[in-house]
């Protein structure tokens, strides 16, 4: 070995430590970054996973959410379609025990009688008039009364061939001989339009109570005797003290009427 061999040993010698060094280094650094790596890398698919869930879970359940709306939805147009039916068929339910009830009443009466419907009412005298569907062609007259079952409505103040007009009870202008039945007290029944119709001019200590009994006086041949006209809703003294009004809740709804009877004047005959 020649002295120039010698001299470049020593520094080939400490080149290949230092390279044996820096790979020892590097392998040991090589694990835990690794490590690391794989760490971030675990971490953010676990991220992406759980927020795709998430975003396939919230669309789910907005989808599931839009679904119950939807068949909410029809479930309140059946509910809303058979409440419509159901109170349908309790009108027509009602109507025809009102004609059941009126032609029974209309064997047990003495006198030729005529049923007929409520075809219209003006608002503007709602209080005051109905048009039913019977006129002079089924011998409808001027005067005739007109009533329910249940008590009476009015009095015929028109005819044409095929309608009448009936002044109601609650009209001012219409005027009834009643009786209270407990007292046998007679009196006049005056309509008042939305209010309780009155009778005037009751002596005072008259013992009149709220529930009492009236009915049809019936002495003027047009009105059936003892037919119901309503019963006592208040008493109050009148201005002068001298006498009392007596509140009457009429016996028939004036409001929801369908099916009526004409009763004529007994003095008048329908052939």
């Amino acid at each position: 070995m020649t002295v120039q061999d010698r001299g470049r040993l020593p520094i080939s010698s400490k080149a290949i430590a230092e390279v044996v060094f820096l790979i020892i280094l590097i392998w040991m650094l090589s694990g835990p970054i690794s490590g690391m790596v794989l760490t971030v890398h675990t971490w953010a698919s676990a991220l992406f996973t759980k927020s795709a869930y998430k975003v396939e879970s919230t669309k789910n359940l907005a989808k599931q959410l839009l679904e119950a709306s939807n068949r909410i939805k029809t479930l309140e147009k059946q509910l809303a379609d058979n409440q419509l039916e159901l109170t349908r068929l309790r009108n027509e339910s009602k109507d025809t025990e009102k004609l059941r009830a009126v032609l029974q009443l209309k064997s047990t009466l003495e006198r030729n009688t005529v049923a007929a419907d409520v075809i219209t009412r003006n608002p503007d005298n709602w209080f005051q008039q109905v048009t039913i569907d019977k006129g002079a062609l089924d011998h409808i007259t001027i005067g005739s009364a007109v009533i329910t079952a249940d008590g009476v409505v009015g009095q015929v103040i028109g005819v044409s061939d095929n309608a009448s007009v009936v002044r109601l009870l609650t009209d001012p202008d219409q005027k009834l001989g009643v009786l209270i039945t407990r007292l046998r007290q007679p009196g006049v029944l005056s309509g008042r339009g939305k209010s309780p119709a009155v009778i005037d001019f009751i002596p005072v200590g008259t013992s009149v109570e709220v529930g009492d009994k009236v009915v049809c006086l019936g002495t003027g041949g047009v009105f059936p005797s003892g037919h119901p006209v309503g019963t006592v809703a208040g008493v109050r003294r009148d201005t002068d003290g001298t006498t009392l009004s007596i509140e009457i809740r009429l016996a028939e709804n004036l409001l929801d009427l369908r099916q009526v009877l004409v009763v004529p004047p007994q003095d008048t005959l329908i052939r």
